[in-house]
């Protein structure tokens, strides 16, 4: 195979939507998929630069593009980084339909679109063509090239409904786009910022397979790249076939788009469960000494076909895809996912659902959150906790299928200190950091899982009996100063709620409160709301009971 040259360097934006750049999006790319969440994200981090650190550069990613034959146009297809690069070409039509000062107005139409000019031999030209389907050519026409076709905004709301998914993405793009940017102070500086400080990386070259052997030259240059970045030019750069190189670059963009910056969090799970022991080093070196030269896996496609199976699982059994997990899992995996600050028992659960699916996943799970939460809970170490994690990494890997009750009978990789663990959890939890968690398991344990535990946005944790009753109060009629100050932090006195706290209702008396809860102006959980209702008063007697209920629940073993 021959080698063409390569070019690789970094450019301000202004650079890359210039007349050096023409970009081709081929047929084999996938539609554009960012979701409002992800521009977002992308103007909030970009904004958030722009207001503190606008002396600085900031770095937006990397394109990989190869030459087309065009002779006319510095002509590239886009091989890789074609949904951010397509959301500035959006977000470009927003602004200059946004701003008035006519010099900005034309200068971002120029980054859109080449006007013909007859006497120089200038033909029309647009920034990005794209070869997906005629549809997404007429659209970017209509709202991103013509002028003020981002303002129509009813007809926008239609094309967002649309089956073409590109069409649909591209219409919510342009609506999020103008509502994040048109209220955004100094937005003509915020242009300039973007045009002059945000970067982008590139390698180009007319060889597919050289595209993906970049990140040598690169680093040579000292130019930033991501681990991701490097471990995809390592494993891609590895095939020789111009067709599957097409095809592993289009399923590494589509998982790291589901993944967002939450990628490189994803590979060090796959990491973790290939390696079973803690990381010593940053990612990239991981794989290079841990994995590639131990002989775990090798380089190129069954690295790629690797990633792609967990990404798989990942999505089954954590985004809790497979229809065949029960509602008793989803739920315990949701109330994990809200209320441990460790990630560090994702690997487990992927590597099991891996080896094992759903057989019997469920007596799995409930072994290996009282596991999590009982080390957690009961002050163990990080370093211990991991090293407990990649233990029932290594049992898993030892397990046949046939053998599964002895992996989740196995006491030595499940043992958990239960005394210390009551010890803490019948002191005062309310300022530690795992009251939210223990109440939200109370929840899991006394509902039915006929209904899913998720879509809540905020959970707080609410007193009953308030921490400074008003003197008139029936609390203090109630409790003496000692019951209260031995009562008000414990887990029997905490409820959850899924609003923000109003601190207006929080010192209301037991049967105003308990009137306010049940009648929904606080979103009491279930759990909670069930024992309330049974309750005429909140008394010391009262609490005592819950108390000696929560904690015979919390610590019984699975």
């Amino acid at each position: 195979m021959t080698h063409g040259k390569i070019d690789a360097d970094k450019r301000v934006l202004q650079k890359i939507f210039s007349p050096d750049f023409w970009f081709v999006i081929p047929e084999y790319q996938r539609s554009y998929v960012w979701q409002s969440e992800n521009i977002q994200d992308l103007i909030d981090d970009l904004y958030y630069a722009f207001m503190n650190k606008r002396d600085s550069e900031y770095f937006l990613g990397s394109l990989v593009l190869k030459r087309t034959k065009n002779k006319d146009f510095a002509e590239y297809e886009v091989l890789d980084g074609q949904q951010r690069l397509t959301t500035f070409f959006l977000m470009f039509a927003v602004l200059r339909d946004l701003l008035e000062e006519r010099a900005f107005k034309n200068n971002l139409q120029q980054k859109i679109y080449q006007e013909a000019d007859e006497l120089d031999m200038v033909p029309e030209r647009q920034r990005i063509t794209y070869q997906i389907r005629d549809q997404v050519e007429d659209f970017i026409k209509k709202y991103v090239v013509a002028l003020d076709g981002t303002t129509l905004i009813d007809e926008l709301k239609v094309e967002k409904e649309k089956d073409n998914v590109s069409i649909s993405n591209m219409a919510n793009a342009i609506l999020v786009l103008r509502e994040q940017l048109e209220d955004k102070e100094e937005l003509g500086e915020f242009v300039k910022f973007i045009f002059n400080k945000a970067l982008v990386i590139y390698v180009s070259t007319d060889n597919t397979e050289d595209a993906f052997r970049m990140f040598t030259i690169l680093n040579d240059r000292g130019i930033p790249l991501t681990s991701a970045d490097i471990l995809k030019s390592m494993n891609i750069g590895q095939l020789h076939n111009e067709k599957e190189i097409k095809k592993y670059a289009k399923y590494w963009e589509e998982i790291e788009g589901r993944f967002g910056e939450g990628f490189d969090r994803f590979l060090n799970f796959v990491r973790t469960i290939i390696v079973k022991e803690k990381a010593r080093t940053n990612l990239l070196e991981e794989f290079e000494e841990k994995i590639y030269k131990a002989g775990k896996l090798t380089q190129g496609k069954e690295t790629l076909d690797f990633i792609k199976r967990y990404d798989e699982v990942y999505e089954n059994v954590i985004e809790l895809a497979d229809n065949e997990l029960s509602n008793a899992f989803k739920n315990l995996i949701t109330i994990m996912k809200i209320g441990f600050r460790s990630e560090d028992w994702i690997p487990p659960v992927m590597y099991y659902y891996a080896k094992f699916k759903t057989n019997k996943i469920d007596e799995f799970l409930q072994k290996l959150e009282f596991k999590f939460a009982g080390d957690w809970i009961s002050g163990v170490n990080s370093t211990p906790r991991l090293e407990a994690m990649n233990n029932i990494l290594k049992a898993i890997e030892q397990t046949d299928a046939s053998n599964v009750n002895d992996l989740i009978n196995n006491d030595d990789i499940f043992s958990v200190d239960v005394e210390e663990f009551k010890r803490q959890i019948s002191g005062n939890v309310y300022k530690k950091q795992y009251a939210k968690y223990l109440l939200l398991k109370m929840e899991y344990l006394l509902g039915d899982n006929t209904v899913h535990l998720s879509g809540y946005k905020n959970i707080s944790v609410e007193h009953i009996l308030p921490q400074n009753p008003d003197k008139n109060s029936q609390w203090v009629q109630d409790f003496t100063e000692d019951e209260r100050a031995y009562w008000t932090d414990k887990i029997a006195n905490l409820v959850l709620i899924s609003k923000r706290k109003n601190s207006s209702l929080s010192n209301l008396d037991f049967k105003q409160k308990k009137e306010r809860y049940l009648k929904g102006h606080m979103d009491v959980f279930k759990g909670s709301k069930v024992f309330i209702d049974q309750k005429d008063e909140w008394t010391p007697k009262v609490l005592e009971e819950r108390q000696r209920q929560m904690i015979d629940l919390l610590a019984r073993r699975p």
